[in-house]
């Protein structure tokens, strides 16, 4: 009963910060200070690091899968790789709809 309480709080907490985020963040003009840097991790994460990270951690569920005979640790590998290759586009077209 407690981890359920401690997985409640944080997701109250974590939705709360985002109605924050939401308010308080973006009340300037949406400066260009970071966008280099954004390039930079959106280029990596669709790039070839993406594709790395992503075909790890599928290799990686596989083997653990083999070793546990179950599947679950594969699709766990298989929804990791999909989100380290289309999260970065999820995140980026939900902030360009926020501002």
């Amino acid at each position: 009963m407690n981890d359920k309480i401690k997985t409640y709080l944080f997701m109250a907490v974590c939705i709360g910060i985002l109605f924050l985020w939401n308010n308080l963040s973006f009340a300037g003009t949406g400066g260009t200070e970071f966008s280099d840097a954004v390039d930079l991790l959106m280029e990596w994460s669709e790039g070839g690091l993406g594709k790395l990270i992503a075909l790890g951690t599928f290799v990686v569920g596989m083997a653990i899968g083999i070793v546990r005979q179950s599947l679950m640790a594969a699709a766990v590998g298989i929804g990791m790789g999909l989100a380290v290759k289309t999260g970065p586009t999820v995140i980026d077209s939900i902030v360009e709809t926020l501002i």
